[in-house]
């Protein structure tokens, strides 16, 4: 708990200073209003970050420099007026020779050439010949021939009764002597189409044979 709040302190005092930012001096303790160790870091604990020992820490039962200083009844914290007077280096003067850089500027004028542009909108007639075409408008009269409604009769040949005296065959409904019953047993056995004929077609048109059977397609 020690440690963490010797920590605290630390980050706390870093908020102090504007120029160096840490305590690493008398006069960074006593403005901390801490208790300084010291000059001699040997003096110094993890207590007492840069020989400061946080304000909190003094009198604490706690040696937190290593001499123990910081306990007593009488120990208070450090003032700026117990800090001794800070040791200033002298410093040598290093005088250098900066170049100095001088811009010339000038002035030069240049004849620059003017290019005038000069528009003319030249404006000439020409005649044309244009041609004429002149439209002749003629009558013509047509003779007109007069529509005549004709009237044709035809005579009518009354339908007549023909009797088969020959035997009909009762499949195909042809008389027997027609060699119909080949043409049937022709087709089954062939497997083709034929004619009323006897001739062999490609496709069944009209009244045609299949199968053993006579057989009639419309188109």
């Amino acid at each position: 708990m020690k440690k963490l709040l010797t920590f605290l302190f630390t980050i706390m005092s870093l908020g102090l200073y504007s120029q160096n930012d840490l305590p690493n001096g008398c006069q960074d303790c006593a403005t901390a209003q801490g208790f300084y160790c010291g000059e001699d870091p040997s003096n110094w604990t993890i207590y007492s970050p840069n020989g400061c020992v946080p304000s909190f820490y003094i009198n604490d039962g706690y040696e937190d420099c290593v001499d123990a200083s910081d306990e007593g009844a009488d120990v208070i914290a450090t003032t700026i007026e117990e800090c001794p007077e800070p040791i200033v280096e002298p410093c040598d003067t290093v005088y250098v020779d900066v170049p100095v850089i001088e811009y010339i500027y000038e002035t030069i004028y240049v004849d620059v050439p003017v290019i005038e542009y000069i528009y003319e909108t030249l404006y000439d007639t020409v005649y044309v010949d244009v041609p004429v075409i002149e439209y002749i408008y003629d009558t013509v009269y047509v003779d007109v021939i007069e529509y005549v409604d004709v009237i044709e009769y035809i005579d009518v040949i009354e339908y007549v009764d023909v009797i088969v005296t020959e035997y009909i065959d009762c499949d195909s409904g042809l008389p027997c002597t027609s060699g119909m019953e080949e043409i049937l047993d022709k087709s089954i056995e062939d497997n083709r189409l034929f004619n009323l004929n006897g001739q062999i077609i490609r496709e069944p048109n009209g009244v045609y044979i299949e199968g053993g059977k006579i057989k009639y397609k419309f188109k």
